[in-house]
């Protein structure tokens, strides 16, 4: 008697736990993808794809279907959760008067799309032209997208399921599902523009006052300044030594402390970086406007703050000018 119950045993674990090939291969009918996340960045449009749960039995949450479209085709994605994996797909979409059913249950072997894999995968894309498709005015349908289902565990099958996606119910006895969804069209995003100027810290004097250059730019003259922290405006692409043609690209903090004055050069509109910048700091005036002939220089890899130490004679009067290339990302 214990053999035979033990024989019994053995044969239900058999037909109920069985190996099956399985394969982590995402075929598609329009472009491969080895991913099984579930949220991705419009694949195939400028829009993030509208993701519905697939559950599988009715209340295991078992992957999604993602569905997204541009100006010629939907594109429907089948995503397993891990340890889940597609045996069948059967596909529907368009009018609901139109959907295959009997007794109000939809019969998703009438579906006009549809696939069966061996080995088992975890995604699929099915590419439906749009003009094939039923549109009411809205340019909405509906989708019912079944599947056949496995749970699999170290290359063993744990459960066999029945999947569906959707929060519509069908009117008959069965659980099944469906959903709607509406042709969308996304404005791509705006290029990303890079602009690059020349920028100086404002000043009391302009180069043309200097009659050092017909550029524009400005220097600062100091007599007999105090100790302390002064602040000034950093301006970009101001040709003519106009701030209204240009824009304001940061700040410049001095700190004066006896011979010792720090710079400190910040990049505080939002994008901005440097690439260099230079300092001219003297007892003597400017006779030159040419950044790289002002003695101090670092060249910087977009960077959005630059410091400098130096010294003068610390009698209070000095000559400084700031000078930075910036690079700005909108």
């Amino acid at each position: 008697m214990k053999k035979i119950i033990l024989m019994l045993v053995l044969a239900f674990v058999s037909v109920n736990c069985t190996n099956e090939p399985a394969s982590t291969e995402t075929p598609t009918e329009s472009k491969e993808s080895k991913s099984s996340n579930l949220t991705a960045k419009g694949t195939y449009s400028e829009c993030d794809p509208v993701s519905i749960n697939i559950m599988a039995g009715q209340f295991t949450n078992s992957g999604a279907i993602l569905v997204e479209n541009d100006a010629t085709n939907l594109y429907v994605t089948y995503k397993a959760l891990d340890n889940w994996y597609f045996s069948e797909l059967h596909l529907f979409v368009g009018a609901y008067a139109n959907i295959p059913t009997q007794n109000g249950n939809p019969v998703p072997g009438q579906f006009p799309y549809k696939k069966t894999f061996n080995p088992l995968v975890q995604a699929y894309t099915f590419t439906i032209p749009i003009s094939s498709i039923t549109l009411d005015a809205n340019k909405c349908f509906y989708i019912a997208a079944h599947s056949s289902m496995k749970n699999i565990l170290n290359g063993t099958v744990i459960r066999t399921e029945t999947g569906w996606a959707g929060d519509i119910k069908f009117p008959g006895k069965n659980w099944a599902t469906y959903f709607n969804y509406c042709l969308r069209t996304c404005t791509p995003p705006p290029p990303v523009v890079t602009t690059c100027d020349t920028a100086y810290m404002y000043g009391n004097f302009t180069f043309n006052t200097l009659q050092i250059s017909e550029k524009w730019g400005w220097a600062t003259y100091y007599d007999n300044v105090q100790n302390g922290i002064y602040t000034y405006n950093l301006y970009a692409g101001a040709g003519q030594n106009d701030i209204t043609k240009g824009y304001l690209a940061g700040t410049v903090t001095v700190t004066i402390q006896g011979a010792n004055v720090s710079i400190e050069i910040n990049a505080t509109n939002p994008g901005t970086v440097f690439t260099e910048t230079h300092v001219y700091l003297s007892d003597s005036s400017p006779t030159t406007a040419a950044p790289g002939q002002f003695g101090n220089q670092h060249t910087l890899n977009n960077t959005t703050l630059d410091n400098y130490n130096l010294t003068y004679s610390g009698d209070g009067t000095f000559w400084l000018i700031v000078h930075a290339g910036v690079c700005t990302t909108k």
